[in-house]
């Protein structure tokens, strides 16, 4: 496990400069798609995207929200620890949720992409609570980031978190040592790192279009209901 995040952390040091390059060669590296520009499919007033990876693929692991066979998929890829993470979460996607996800246009995944050690021990919290509970203590973990990531014991609050949403001390505990789901939430991260280039959270796809950084909800909707005019 020790050496699985040490690889995740060599990746943060050198991504900046891998990024850097892999952008000036135009090229492929590791199998991992060259991203298409789609800027001139941008419609007038809808955000441009940073580039197209074609469909993304989902998995039984993949914690979903929405009608399966919505007509559009939004796929996040978030650091719990992540600011402007937190933002998007707290901000944006409430309404984009009630507006399009509760109302089967759209089909929300989010994926984890820790950042750091603490943001890995917060989505295994959130994978220990369960399924049904997974996106409730997602949500609650966004709105109290500024509680429990910037705590003098981050580990403590984050128990205290967990106590509340009824996980006691002892399973809280298990849940951090849980190295099978640790090794889920990581190689996650990798495979989002080779297959998508993804370096920086949020980075969003809508039906395959790259998203870098956080949206507005005027601009998150603008993007959804382009691709949804698409469908007819």
């Amino acid at each position: 496990m020790r050496n699985i995040w040490a690889y995740v952390v060599g990746g943060l040091i050198i991504a900046g400069a891998a990024v850097t390059l892999y952008q000036a060669v135009g090229k492929k590296d590791s199998g991992r798609p060259a991203p298409s520009t789609v800027a001139e499919q941008a419609s007038p007033g809808v955000p441009r995207a940073d580039g197209q990876v074609g469909k993304v693929e989902l998995t039984a692991e993949d914690f979903v929200l929405g009608n399966p066979n919505a007509a559009v998929t939004l796929v996040e890829y978030a650091s719990l620890t992540c600011p402007h993470c937190a933002a998007l979460n707290n901000d944006v996607m409430p309404q984009i949720k009630k507006d399009y996800v509760e109302t089967g246009k759209v089909r929300y995944v989010y994926r984890d992409f820790p950042l750091d050690q603490l943001a890995l021990n917060a989505s295994l919290l959130a994978r220990c609570a369960g399924r049904e509970r997974y996106f409730g203590f997602i949500d609650v973990l966004f709105s109290s980031q500024l509680n429990w990531a910037r705590s003098t014991d981050p580990i403590k609050a984050l128990e205290q978190v967990a106590r509340l949403g009824g996980l006691p001390p002892d399973k809280f505990a298990a849940c951090l040592k849980d190295e099978d789901t640790m090794n889920k939430v990581l190689q996650q991260r990798m495979d989002a790192e080779r297959t998508f280039a993804i370096n920086s959270t949020p980075t969003l796809f809508v039906d395959g279009d790259r998203f870098n950084g956080g949206m507005s909800y005027d601009q998150l909707k603008a993007v959804i209901d382009s691709h949804l005019a698409k469908k007819g």
